[in-house]
Formats: structure tokens, C-alpha cells, sequence
């Protein structure tokens, strides 16, 4: 296990009436972060969401996951299928900020889809 000098667990949950693109983690400060985890966890077991990380180099925030305004998605999709959860882990060596968006198959009014990131610096 890694020495880290400090680590910050935040968590939280998205429940919406839509099927867009939604922002699920705003963006974070992440100049003094080493590495980001995260974990999605899908409580609807009829719905799959498609959840994207993105980061981005410059100093303001901006838009979250607008490419005209420099924010990248780092890997792949992440697809997280009803009643199931999904890890992702990031280095932020050289990221400012980090951000998830989540793009739900169907409404989310009862169910959710619940959250957690573990910042360490």
C-alpha cells in the first residue's frame, strides 16, 4: 500500500428523472491529488448507466465534459449494469481537474445510482 499523506472520501448519489448526459461528480480541484478511485454502484436492477471520467489541464474548471473546452475522458465507458458496481482508479499526475458525467438508460425516480471517490495526495 502506497504512503499517502492525506486521503478525502466523498460520496453521493444521483436519482433523476432523465436519460441525458448529467454531471454525477462535478469537477474537482485535482492539482494536489497523486490518485483518484472511484466506485459507481447501480441500484436499479432493470437500468444500465454509462458512466465517463474526464479530465482536463487547465486551471479553471470549465464545462464538465465539453471538448471544445479541453475536458478528456479518461478511458473508457464505464458501464454499470442494474444491481451491479464498477471500480476505476487514476493517476492525476499533471490533471487540475477531474470530473464523472453519468448517462442513465432510463429514469432513475425510485432507484439511484450511489457514488464514491477517495482523493489521496
Amino acid at each position: 500500500m502506497a504512503n499517502f499523506k492525506s486521503a478525502i472520501l466523498t460520496t453521493g448519489s444521483y436519482t433523476g428523472s432523465g436519460t441525458t448526459q448529467v454531471s454525477l461528480i462535478a469537477p474537482v480541484d485535482v492539482s494536489n491529488e497523486d490518485r483518484l478511485s472511484f466506485q459507481f454502484i447501480n441500484t436499479d436492477s432493470g437500468n444500465d448507466d454509462t458512466v465517463q471520467v474526464w479530465g482536463r489541464l487547465s486551471t479553471t474548471s470549465g464545462t464538465l465534459g465539453a471538448t471544445s473546452e479541453g475536458w478528456t475522458q479518461i478511458g473508457d465507458d464505464i458501464t454499470v449494469s442494474g444491481s451491479s458496481s464498477s471500480l476505476k482508479s487514476i493517476a492525476t499526475t499533471g490533471l487540475n481537474w477531474c470530473g464523472v458525467t453519468i448517462n442513465p438508460e432510463a429514469t432513475h425516480e425510485v432507484n439511484e445510482t450511489t457514488w464514491a471517490m477517495l482523493r489521496q495526495a
